[in-house]
């Protein structure tokens, strides 16, 4: 969304056409109102595999094997579906931000000639970016050239587009967005997110030390994003994990559309590490405990906080950290002010502000021109 909204910014009568997923679920209205021209669905198949987990193991999981033996034969119907909307639009370039419906739209581009920029937000590409990377002129990417494999000549680091909106979060900024949210101005805020799905491990483990957090940290709010399908699940566990003197400074939401709102509030994140959301922390320069998901493929989360740690611009936990060793760090971070400041700097500092209008750049100088 920011990208299109920066492509009309620099090219106001250029038309934006995007690609999905028939299966798709998303408010198809407000994508619309998102700079977005013309919106088209194909049935894209999926590979379907998980870090950590043997190539024998995903052979014999029965499940994974027949829905990828299905989307294999999805293949020669999406390109062929993906070729006629090109043929219909005529787009003078095509731009993959990966995901399984870009390969076959990037088959359908390079039979019909058609220029590809790819960009990749994770420090490992996707599998769908490294099969249509093969045909593109220019590779533009979330993180530092040195992690990518492309030819060095094709890549362009501009880093990931966020929402234009996020800006550094100041004092009188973090003091506006409490008073937005109903917490005392004097409070200290704990923010955990576990991604736009949410994370049970993430829920439950907060879920246990939350009670001991309140207790020690008397200022202390928790703003707990638990994903829509964990809500009412969390809202109980606390109900019967939390002592009732404690409980109104916790709240729960399965979604909030208002991301920065919640991170411009806080003092101290926790959260996994996907490649946008590290990006919007990094744009508004707030401490966080990263602790990324393991078992996604290609074990991306795992390179991006790697990167990170490296940096100082974070505190990286793995997933079998216990909840009573979560419980000392957090303690610690919110005791330690100096702290939480040298992981907000350190972070705000590997920030690309400009990425959507470079990247929106790189598009429009290599589009062909029309006919």
């Amino acid at each position: 969304m920011s990208l299109a909204q920066e492509l009309k910014s620099q090219a106001p009568n250029c038309q934006i056409v995007y690609v999905g997923h028939k299966g798709d679920n998303f408010d198809k209205l407000k994508i619309k109102s998102h700079n977005f021209d013309f919106l088209v669905f194909i049935n894209a198949g999926k590979f379907r595999r998980y870090h950590g987990q043997s190539l024998i193991r995903n052979l014999f999981d029965s499940k994974t094997l027949l829905l990828n033996i299905r989307d294999i034969f999805r293949l020669p119907g999406s390109v062929i579906m993906s070729y006629r909307i090109l043929r219909r639009f005529k787009p003078s370039v095509i731009f993959s931000k990966g995901g399984f419906v870009a390969v076959p739209v990037g088959v359908a581009a390079k039979i019909r000639g058609v220029p590809i920029i790819t960009h990749d937000s994770d420090v490992m590409p996707g599998l769908a970016n490294r099969i249509v990377g093969r045909w593109a002129k220019v590779h533009a990417t979330g993180m530092p050239a040195k992690f990518y494999n492309y030819p060095k000549a094709s890549i362009e680091y501009v880093g990931i587009p966020i929402d234009a909106r996020i800006q550094k979060v100041t004092p009188k900024l973090q003091t506006k967005y409490k008073s937005e949210l109903g917490l005392p101005e004097d409070s200290q805020v704990l923010l955990l997110s576990g991604g736009g799905n949410g994370s049970k491990y993430l829920n439950d483990t907060l879920v246990a030390i939350a009670n001991h957090l309140l207790e020690a940290n008397l200022s202390l709010h928790i703003l707990h994003l638990s994903g829509k399908q964990h809500e009412s699940q969390v809202k109980n566990a606390y109900k019967q994990q939390l002592t009732k003197n404690v409980q109104s400074r916790v709240k729960v939401m399965g979604f909030n559309p208002d991301f920065y709102a919640l991170i411009a509030a806080s003092d101290l994140i926790i959260t996994r590490a996907g490649a946008t959301t590290l990006a919007e922390l990094s744009a508004a320069g707030k401490a966080c405990i990263l602790i990324p998901a393991p078992f996604l493929a290609d074990g991306h989360q795992l390179k991006n906080a790697e990167e990170l740690a490296d940096k100082d611009a974070a505190v990286v936990l793995n997933e079998n950290v216990q909840p009573d060793e979560l419980l000392v760090i957090i303690n610690e971070l919110l005791k330690n002010d100096a702290r939480r400041w040298e992981l907000a700097e350190n972070l705000h500092n590997t920030s690309q502000p400009r990425a959507a209008a470079n990247l929106a750049n790189i598009i429009l100088k290599n589009a062909r021109p029309t006919d």
